[in-house]
C-alpha cells in the first residue's frame, strides 16, 4: 500500500513493545507491525527477512545500543525511529542529526507526527551519515535527568542530585538530595542499563551508587561504602576489583 508502512519493533522489555503496538494500532493504523524482537541479533535477522520500512529501535538493548544493531547492517533501507527514555540532550542529538525519535513515555501525538514524516520521506540515502554525526554526539554527552513512573505519576529526577538505588522484592527506590525517595515496580537492572557508567556503579545487586555522592570506602564488613549523607551501601566481594580500579580513575 502507498500511504502504510511495513514496522518492526526493537526493545529488550516485552511491556515497551507491547505498548507500542497498542499505541500504533490505535493511533497509526496506516503503521503494520510485522515483527518483535528483543535483541540485536534477532533484530538483525528480522531486518534481513521482513525488510521493514520503518523500525522502532530502543536505545538501549540489554548490553548492547541501537548503534551496535545499526553497524551490523549492510544497509539501512529503511525509515529509522530511535527510543529512548533520556532527556533533552537526547532530544537535542536527534534534532541535529535530523533523525526522527520518540520520547518515552510516549505521547501519542508526537507518535502521529513521527509516523506522518516517516510517510513522507520513504528514503532514507543520507541514513548512515546521521548516524555517524548522532553517534559521535551521543557518546560526547551524559543524559541530565531520567524519567520514571510509579502509581502517583512521572517523576523527573536531575541524575546530578541522585545519590543512589536501592531495589527490594522487584521494587526500585531513588534516593536524591532535593527530592523525597521515589519507588517504583520496576527491577534495578533495567535502571542500571540507562546511568552513565561514568558516574554510576552497581556495587551489590541490590545497589547503585553515584561516585559523586560517595563519602569514603572502609574494610569493614567486606567492604563497606559510606555516601555523603552517611548512609552505608555493602560493596559485593565480587565487584571489589572493579570498584577499586573505578574510584582511582574518577
Amino acid at each position: 500500500m502507498k500511504n502504510s508502512l511495513r514496522a518492526l519493533l526493537i526493545d529488550d522489555e516485552t511491556t515497551a513493545r507491547i505498548t507500542l503496538s497498542r499505541i500504533l494500532k490505535m493511533y497509526c493504523p496506516e503503521v503494520l507491525i510485522v515483527g518483535e524482537a528483543a535483541n540485536i541479533i534477532d533484530a538483525g535477522k528480522l531486518i534481513h527477512q521482513l525488510e521493514p520500512e520503518i523500525v522502532f529501535l530502543d536505545i538501549r538493548i540489554g548490553q548492547h545500543t541501537g548503534f551496535d544493531l545499526l553497524e551490523m547492517l549492510k544497509t539501512h533501507d529503511f525509515q529509522l525511529v530511535f527510543v529512548t527514555a533520556y532527556d533533552q540532550y537526547a532530544i537535542q542529538a536527534f534534532q541535529y542529526s535530523a533523525l526522527d525519535y520518540l520520547l518515552k513515555p510516549i505521547d501519542p501525538d508526537r507518535l502521529i507526527a513521527v509516523v506522518q514524516k516517516c510517510l513522507k520521506e520513504k528514503n532514507n540515502h543520507q541514513l548512515t551519515g546521521r548516524l555517524q554525526a548522532m553517534r559521535e554526539d551521543w557518546e560526547k554527552k551524559e543524559p541530565e535527568t531520567i524519567i520514571v513512573n510509579n502509581e502517583q505519576g512521572y517523576h523527573f529526577i536531575p541524575l546530578a542530585e541522585l545519590m543512589r538505588l536501592s531495589s527490594d522484592r522487584g521494587t526500585t527506590a531513588f534516593h536524591s538530595k532535593n527530592q523525597a525517595v521515589i519507588t517504583v515496580a520496576k527491577n534495578i537492572g533495567d535502571f542500571a542499563k540507562m546511568l552513565p557508567v561514568s558516574t554510576f556503579f552497581r556495587c551489590h545487586q541490590s545497589h547503585i551508587i553515584n561516585f559523586r555522592w560517595v563519602s569514603s570506602y572502609l574494610f569493614q564488613d567486606g567492604g563497606t561504602i559510606i555516601m555523603r549523607d552517611k548512609t552505608p551501601v555493602p560493596l559485593a566481594r565480587a565487584r571489589r576489583e572493579e570498584f577499586i580500579k573505578k574510584i582511582k580513575n574518577f
